[in-house]
């Protein structure tokens, strides 16, 4: 008997649960749709179902915990209604026994949606989708990069212009190139270009005999040459076609990911992208570090939501669908604008970005417990 029941209630759960589901994608998708199709499906007809599954992943960490909240106030609710809640207590089987295979499930949608939101990474990792578009690379005060155009998925880039400087901020090596092709195993490749060495405390970069790649030369060994010293001007002045074996280790694919936006990226690429920009303290970070601080609240929030949700549904008083639905109503909207102020917030920098994230959920349990307070005194 408790076995039937424990397994009644988690498949009513379930089918509340993708009930909510697919309400509120439907409505989301609809809304977009109105407002600009190409939100949902940036790439044409050819790859529809890849980017409804990309754009569904961007609105998952928020969705899921309000569906879980949901299926338990309605599926409560309604056992409620038929009398099925106290036949279930008269039989002696109590509402532990009863949410426990609900609880399982509910783990099990905070899991898989934090599985989902890293594994959301292994397609937005293949640059195919990013743009053909200008790139600008700020290697801390070491050099600065300048590509008129870059295409991501071949890690080819345009009318390049590389200024490498040293401790002081002198000028140690320029290069221009008509292309430059980035390969993580083997680095940068330059073709049809000019270099530019200076003087500088390590010495003067010249590119050896074989126009292949870049030697340093003392300032003794430079002048035997007939290379004239100076700081200012270059010391030497070559033309190529093809170069490489610099060192210069600079991998492309962070700032790449700065072209994306922070909703499309998973939470092992935002981590990524940080750790990178570990340093930087800019405006163009916020929104990448509120987006790790939203997933990382992805899985608990389901779990929360699941549990407050439950304790609504049986608490007393709260029998009602539509009186649920109404809270349900209420709670998702000031969820929505109590999130988008702290997102304001956040970005503004007033806020920390796990304060900012932390807000909404806050929100929603402080309200459940008032909740909670006034059904038990009716």
């Amino acid at each position: 008997m408790a076995k039937t029941i424990i397994i009644y209630m988690a498949r009513e759960w379930t089918t509340w649960f993708l009930g909510c589901l697919f309400f509120l994608v439907g409505t989301i998708f609809l809304f977009s749709s109105v407002e600009d199709l190409s939100q949902v499906f940036p790439r044409g007809s050819d790859f529809w179902l890849e980017d409804f599954w990309f754009w569904l992943l961007s609105y998952l960490p928020w969705l899921l915990p309000i569906c879980c909240l949901g299926a338990s106030l309605f599926s409560l609710s309604f056992a409620r209604k038929r009398g099925e809640w106290t036949a279930m207590l008269a039989n002696g089987i109590s509402p532990i026994q009863s949410f426990s295979l609900i609880v399982i499930l509910g783990f099990g949608v905070g899991w898989s949606s934090d599985l989902l939101m890293n594994g959301a990474g292994v397609r937005s990792m293949d640059m195919s989708d990013l743009e053909t578009r200008s790139l600008k690379m700020q290697i801390g005060s070491e050099r600065l990069w300048y590509f008129r155009s870059f295409d991501p998925s071949t890690g080819m880039g345009r009318d390049l212009q590389l200024f490498q400087y040293g401790e002081k901020g002198e000028d140690v090596m320029r290069l221009r190139a008509t292309t430059a092709k980035w390969e993580s195993e083997k680095g940068w490749t330059f073709y049809n270009g000019k270099f530019l060495g200076f003087y500088s405390a390590k010495g003067l970069p010249v590119i050896d005999e074989n126009k292949s790649s870049l030697v340093w030369e003392t300032i003794e060994a430079a002048s035997v040459k007939g290379v004239v010293y100076q700081t200012k001007s270059p010391g030497i002045s070559r033309s190529f076609e093809k170069l490489y074996g610099l060192d210069i280790p600079d991998d492309p694919t962070p700032y790449l990911w700065l072209q994306k936006r922070a909703k499309n990226m998973s939470l092992g690429e935002i981590e990524r992208l940080l750790d990178r920009f570990s340093g930087s303290k800019g405006q163009e970070m916020i929104s990448y570090q509120l987006r790790k601080a939203q997933l990382w609240w992805n899985g608990p929030a389901c779990l929360v939501a699941l549990i407050i949700g439950l304790g609504l549904g049986s608490a007393r008083g709260s029998s009602t669908p539509s009186k649920l639905a109404g809270v349900s109503l209420l709670g998702a909207l000031g969820f929505y604008l109590i999130r988008t102020l702290s997102d304001s917030l956040g970005e503004q920098q007033i806020l920390t970005p796990m304060v900012t994230a932390s807000l909404p959920y806050l929100f929603v349990v402080i309200g459940a417990f008032i909740f909670l307070k006034i059904q038990n005194k009716s």
